[in-house]
């Protein structure tokens, strides 16, 4: 089950444009049953608290765009994960962002587009302890969990979600060793459960699948129908390929994370689970 965000919400300006706002963003809000949320406004300030499966930028990015003159903030939670973070938003863009963790704890955020949607690569990661980091990776095809150990020298993937490891790269400089795990490694119960969790908050906030029941994934298909975007087993939901990910300077789109460490982990993986093509 995905562990719930908390986030402010902070607006403030002239009041009839706060008004306009206010109710664009309470009808997107009803519209996507977003999660229970509170009104706290006062003149010249609007001040929403929520609860939702993920971070709610979209929505409040999406009515940025009708009233360009006002500036919004975002603060957020994640009180299971020990995560937080925070973005500024204007005339329909994320201008800013930054993410934390309480314990200072790494993390990986790696999200690749084709123009048309399709996803080449969606990656999200977190240092486990020193020298390991675990993780699940996306194509519009393909998916796998993944463990990065021994300071960027070993590369676990499994079969998809299954709990257990199926393929193995040793890395030594430049060079890395294959091997298909046979008989597979079962994963602990704990790793399990953790890979599982972060799995699925990433997919909540970020993800919608083509397998997934019609009458639940009704707004995303019209959305990617209206935007000319690829429906592909696995998806990005529309509203963030519109308003979180950027241009990329070589075609596309993207969001990437920039911690040193983190970046290292993405390219492992990039380099070899993502270009090792997937069968």
């Amino acid at each position: 089950m995905s562990s719930p965000i908390t986030a402010t919400v902070v607006v403030e300006g002239d009041p009839p444009l706060l008004a306009g706002y206010r109710a664009r963003v309470n009808a997107l809000l009803d519209a996507e049953s977003a999660g229970p949320y509170r009104e706290l406004h006062t003149a010249g300030r609007l001040d929403y608290r929520l609860k939702a499966s993920g971070v709610p930028y979209p929505l409040f990015v999406e009515a940025s765009a009708e009233f360009p003159e006002l500036t919004v903030r975002v603060e957020w939670q994640n009180p299971v994960g020990g995560i937080g973070g925070s973005a500024t938003i204007r005339a329909g863009k994320l201008v800013d962002q930054a993410t934390a963790t309480a314990a200072e704890a790494g993390r990986a955020l790696e999200l690749r587009a084709e123009r048309n949607g399709t996803i080449a690569l969606a990656l999200v990661s977190r240092r486990r302890r020193a020298g390991e980091w675990i993780g699940y990776a996306v194509t519009a095809q393909q998916h796998a969990f993944f463990r990065v150990s021994g300071g960027a020298t070993v590369l676990e993937a499994a079969d998809g979600a299954e709990p257990e490891w199926a393929e193995r790269w040793m890395v030594r400089g430049d060079t890395a060793t294959y091997t298909e795990l046979d008989p597979r490694e079962p994963l602990d119960a704990a790793l399990a459960e953790e890979l599982e969790r972060l799995a699925h908050d990433f997919a909540d906030e970020w993800l919608w699948f083509d397998a997934a029941p019609v009458e639940e994934t009704a707004i995303e298909r019209q959305r990617y129908a209206d935007y000319g975007f690829t429906i592909n087993p696995a998806n990005l939901r529309a509203a963030k390929l519109r308003t979180v990910l950027t241009a990329a300077p070589g075609g596309g789109l993207v969001l990437e994370t920039t911690e040193p460490e983190a970046r290292s982990v993405v390219a492992l993986v990039a380099r070899l689970w993502l270009q090792a093509g997937r069968h």
